[in-house]
């Protein structure tokens, strides 16, 4: 009974679009049935979960990486959240992340759907195009499926590009004492990769200050941190290096 063979590949909490189901043999005359017949419950448009299946966001984005893969994706606090560093995190506890590249939008059917937490989306062009995007496997807990999710490099600059230039000294400065075993080399192509002048200033003071060994090994020279003076903190001090006013104890002014 095909019914049998597709719960059988349904990964529980996993929400299934018409594309996965249609890839697992099931078209739409037998998702029709199957949902009259009790099987499976629609959540949206072109979505189902298995009945009585819980479901949370993360389910919803396994359904999004199936149809179109690498395209949306848990970042920023999110990402570094679930890769072990919420309890240097002040702050997003109860809103998720996502980000997509430039262009991308959030289908009709999750943005619908009620989620139990807040979902925050950023269709971005951070970074350039690059052959490594800096995501990584994130397995789901008490699940059987996993999600791409930006990896801990990619995360913080999606951090401080999302975050208020008020919260950069306070939330996100802690953040930076727990980073000691970034990659150097997947951090030098996302920095020479990004397009915001305001990110790659920011993270270098930052990474500077925090002292960690893997930032001796990032070539600035390489990095374009653009021409010119930013004010990021207002009455702050002037940063001779990266030519951004921060607080005063953060700035080189040598």
């Amino acid at each position: 009974m095909k019914i049998n063979q597709l719960l059988s590949d349904w990964p529980y909490g996993a929400v299934a679009t018409q594309a996965w189901l249609h890839e697992h043999g099931v078209g739409p005359n037998l998702v029709q049935k199957y949902q009259h017949s009790g099987w499976l419950e629609r959540i949206g448009h072109g979505t189902w979960k298995r009945s009585g299946d819980k479901i949370d966001w993360q389910g919803g984005v396994f359904a999004l990486q199936q149809d179109e893969p690498l395209w949306i994706w848990p970042g920023g606090a999110t990402a570094l959240s679930l890769a072990g560093y919420s309890h240097y995190l002040s702050f997003g506890k109860e809103t998720v992340e996502l980000f997509a590249t430039a262009g991308t939008s959030l289908p009709g059917w999750f943005r619908k759907y009620a989620w139990e937490v807040s979902v925050n989306f950023h269709s971005t062009g951070l970074f350039a195009s690059m052959a490594d995007p800096a995501l990584q496997a994130f397995q789901v807990p008490y699940s059987q499926f996993h999600l791409q999710i930006s990896t801990p490099e990619r995360a913080v600059l999606e951090l401080i590009h999302r975050s208020a230039d008020e919260s950069l000294f306070s939330g996100v400065v802690d953040l930076f004492s727990g980073l000691g075993t970034l990659s150097p080399r997947r951090l030098q192509r996302l920095l020479e990769a990004c397009t915001s002048i305001r990110v790659k200033r920011v993270f270098l003071l930052l990474a500077r200050n925090a002292g960690h060994a893997w930032y001796s090994r990032i070539d600035v020279s390489k990095v374009d941190i653009g021409k010119g003076k930013r004010q990021i903190t207002p009455g702050g001090r002037l940063d001779k290096e990266f030519l951004i006013t921060v607080p005063g104890k953060f700035a080189n002014v040598s």
